[in-house]
């Protein structure tokens, strides 16, 4: 994975979409993912554990998001 710290100027509320990155303020790195139950959940990709699972997006942007956060560009590339 290369991460292109090129940010985006999207609203908060609309950059929490299953895929994206999202940087917070500390500079940690969250990637928002959908589970197998139909769950959203935040995943650290600075120690790859999943900081919190939530029924819907809007509840997990409501927990966690802030103004400061920032949609960070991510391009996957094969090894």
């Amino acid at each position: 994975m290369e991460i292109n710290f090129k940010t985006s100027k999207e609203k908060v509320e609309e950059m929490y979409k299953v895929g994206n990155v999202i940087k917070d303020e500390n500079n940690v790195l969250y990637l928002i993912t959908k589970n197998i139950d139909d769950r959203y959940s935040i995943v650290d990709l600075n120690n790859n554990r999943v900081f919190g699972t939530y029924k819907t997006l809007e509840d997990l942007y409501i927990t966690i998001g802030d103004k400061t956060d920032e949609l960070i560009n991510v391009e996957i590339n094969e090894i």
